[in-house]
């Protein structure tokens, strides 16, 4: 077996994504960055979606929806996880941080937990990607130690068990240093941003980093979020504003 073959990869089933991405190397520790309605939930559910329809077992922690909520929303994007969901492959974790009064003691126990939460699902459920949208929550205020502390442990975590953990964040939680170092930890960095074209909504996706890629990719991918297709790339000339 080749070095390419045996390099266990995350493909969307989206062959326009798939071209120009090449599919997101396995382990990874992936940070998605993007304010709200940017796309980074439609991305993290793209990427749980063609992980499990390649085997992988996947979990998903949600503190944005419900777990019928977040499965309906998948469905809507022709990402139909209900049979993975009720075979196990997929689980799912709502976790609601509304009405908590955030403080760094707060946010410490939450991060901590997480940490643990991750290693339990892999160790003790057997789940080989997992995602957190979002952890802006858990992070907004903590101290920048107790932050590069949980992504310094993280990075250990995804090292150690060979397994893909996908952050989304809005970036505007943390100061632009901090940020900085943050990303400098993660494999992979994807930076999702809005432009408006009159009346139409467009997205843009920024491949800034992604460490073991079997083949560059693509800087910038234009993209809209669509039922049939869920992400649907377009031309980088008509993403441009």
């Amino acid at each position: 077996m080749s070095e390419f073959e045996a390099t266990r990869i995350i493909k969307f089933g989206n062959s326009e994504l798939d071209r120009k991405i090449g599919g997101i190397p396995i382990p990874t520790l992936c940070l998605v960055e993007g304010p709200s309605s940017a796309g980074k939930s439609v991305f993290v559910q793209a990427v749980a979606y063609g992980a499990l329809n390649l085997g992988y077992n996947v979990h998903y922690i949600t503190t944005e929806n419900t777990i019928r909520g977040l499965l309906n929303s998948m469905k809507s994007l022709s990402f139909d996880c209900d049979l993975h969901f009720i075979s196990w492959q997929f689980s799912i974790t709502s976790i609601n941080v509304r009405n908590i009064r955030w403080d760094a003691e707060i946010s410490q126990r939450f991060l901590d937990t997480l940490m643990k939460f991750v290693e339990f699902l892999h160790e003790i459920a057997g789940k080989e990607v997992i995602i957190v949208d979002n952890i802006s929550h858990f992070i907004a205020t903590a101290s920048e130690h107790q932050i590069l502390e949980f992504f310094s442990h993280m990075r250990d975590c995804v090292d150690e068990h060979d397994i893909a953990v996908f952050l989304t964040l809005h970036p505007f939680v943390v100061n632009e240093d901090l940020l900085v170092r943050i990303r400098s930890v993660c494999d992979g960095n994807i930076l999702l941003e809005i432009k408006e074209m009159g009346e139409q909504i467009l997205r843009m996706m920024k491949v800034t980093k992604l460490r073991g890629a079997v083949k560059p990719v693509d800087v910038t991918i234009g993209f809209t979020v669509d039922p049939v297709f869920g992400i649907k790339v377009i031309p980088i000339s008509g993403a441009k504003v």
